[in-house]
């Protein structure tokens, strides 16, 4: 019978080390820190040795995500425009909801 050992020596190499990394919410300081070092270094194009470049105990993964979807400069956070809404609200009303098209299989 094969160990969680053989296991995790089959297939790819983990991303990090699954016992040092910071798992949960984020902090506002753990925030500053990748938002600084980005924004000074850029990614390098390789976000499996960015947290430990930035002093974070975070993995790779996680810092892409909180970047791309949280904290890029050019992300708009807040509600919709009057305009947006009425745009969503047509489109909603002439084509429907995406799962109202799709087939029943």
């Amino acid at each position: 019978m094969k160990t969680e050992r053989d296991r995790r020596e089959m297939g790819r190499a983990p991303c990090c080390d699954k016992e040092n990394v910071k798992r949960g919410p984020w902090s506002p300081e753990e925030d500053a820190k990748l938002k600084d070092y980005i924004e000074k270094q850029g990614t390098g194009g390789n976000w499996i040795t960015l947290p430990r470049k930035a002093g974070l105990r975070r993995c790779g993964k996680s810092c892409r995500l909180r970047w791309l979807n949280y904290l890029r400069p050019n992300i708009r956070h807040g509600d919709f425009t009057e305009e947006e809404d009425n745009i969503i609200c047509s489109l909603f009303a002439s084509i429907g909801s995406s799962n109202s098209s799709s087939p029943a299989w």
